[in-house]
């Protein structure tokens, strides 16, 4: 598989750099990893049983907080924060959510949201624009988009519990079992400075072909 994404995809790539500033990528992958500390550092609190539990839900509300002030700072105009509900921002046509998957098991962090599936389908206009063009019909400029900033849980710290390892930047294809675009948020920065070398990352691992059942907008599970 190339590395070099088709014109299409370079075309979809430079408009989300034209909505969506560095500092704001820099700013929500620092949510991430800061939520991810705080939450592993407070569950030390808890007997060994209770800490897989407790890390899930205190990584949760930390990341969510720190994320919500990033979008706010950055003029996103976030949704409030109330509970285990999805916190989305909205910069120019992108809608900006977060989820946190475990190892690379993204079928688990997404589809198990009916919010993120209701999201995921804003991203109908980009596919027939940039992705898989339909004969049949006249694509028109795209008025809407979903990015999903994505948390890694592929890691373990030195109390054996669950850490992140990287965060990525996905914008997942309307019935969520490919993606438009995916990768990390370092290799997305670089391209701020280098438009020309733009190129997609493999999207061997991430998969969503799962049916779970469908559940609310609580996405705790996995955070």
């Amino acid at each position: 598989m190339s590395s070099v994404p088709s014109a299409g995809v370079k075309d979809l790539v430079k408009l989300i750099m034209q909505y969506i500033p560095r500092d704001v990528l820099m700013a929500c992958e620092d949510a991430c990893f800061n939520g991810d500390e705080k939450g592993r550092i407070q569950a030390t609190a808890f007997a060994k049983g209770h800490r897989p539990s407790a890390v899930g839900q205190n990584r949760h509300f930390f990341t969510n907080e720190a994320f919500y002030e990033a979008l706010l700072v950055h003029g996103a105009n976030p949704t409030p924060l109330r509970g285990t509900q999805v916190v989305v921002g909205q910069l120019g046509i992108f809608k900006i959510a977060r989820v946190n998957v475990p190892g690379h098991k993204w079928s688990s962090g997404f589809k198990r949201s009916a919010t993120r599936q209701q999201l995921s389908q804003i991203n109908v206009e980009l596919k027939r624009m940039f992705v898989q063009p339909d004969l049949f019909d006249q694509a028109t400029e795209p008025t809407g988009g979903t990015i999903f900033i994505v948390g890694v849980l592929d890691g373990q710290d030195k109390n054996g519990m669950s850490q992140l390892t990287q965060v990525m930047l996905a914008l997942p294809s309307p019935d969520m079992q490919s993606f438009l675009y995916v990768s990390t948020i370092s290799k997305f920065l670089d391209l701020y400075d280098h438009p020309d070398n733009i190129a997609q990352t493999d999207n061997a691992k991430p998969k969503l072909k799962e049916q779970p059942k469908k559940q609310t907008g609580n996405d705790q599970r996995n955070q």
